[in-house]
């Protein structure tokens, strides 16, 4: 696991962010969402914008996981040994982003998944959280995924 994290809380300075590579393997969902809950009670956020950033941060990494790296097979579940993905979780004035960059250059599309599917329901839970999302292709291979959300109170969650 390597991390990097830049600490700075004033406000005329520049905002904070921190950003984390991991192991393209479920269990590193669960570091992604302990990284961003533990980045956000340092800098001081509220408990519900960490709820809400903890669980977009939960689908993001996953979605990653499951379908970006390598060709994936059912829901996913196939990928390459040296896969990564990185999380970056930064600051903004009114908002903090957060994205995901993983190998793949196919990019997520919401979609509505059935009552018996045990996929496809992480875009859909972003959208209703985050105040936006968008994704793109990385000019050096891959994509991001970013989603956004308010800083101010009572706006977080959608």
């Amino acid at each position: 696991m390597t991390a990097v994290a830049e600490f700075v809380i004033p406000r005329d300075v520049e905002l904070p962010s921190v950003s984390l590579t991991l192991p393209a393997v479920l269990s590193s969902a669960r570091q992604a969402r302990t990284f961003t809950a533990e980045s956000l009670r340092f800098w001081g956020e509220s408990e519900e914008l960490i709820d809400s950033a903890v669980l977009i941060v939960c689908e993001l990494a996953t979605n990653a996981i499951r379908h970006g790296a390598r060709l994936p097979t059912a829901c996913g579940r196939g990928r390459g040994t040296d896969s990564t993905i990185t999380l970056r979780v930064a600051l903004e004035v009114d908002a903090l982003c957060i994205e995901v960059h993983d190998g793949s250059m196919v990019l997520p599309v919401q979609r509505a998944a059935g009552r018996d599917e045990d996929c496809g329901r992480g875009m859909q839970i972003i959208a209703a959280l985050a105040e936006s999302w968008t994704c793109g292709r990385d000019p050096e291979g891959g994509k991001w995924v970013r989603a956004t959300l308010s800083r101010v109170d009572g706006a977080a969650g959608g």
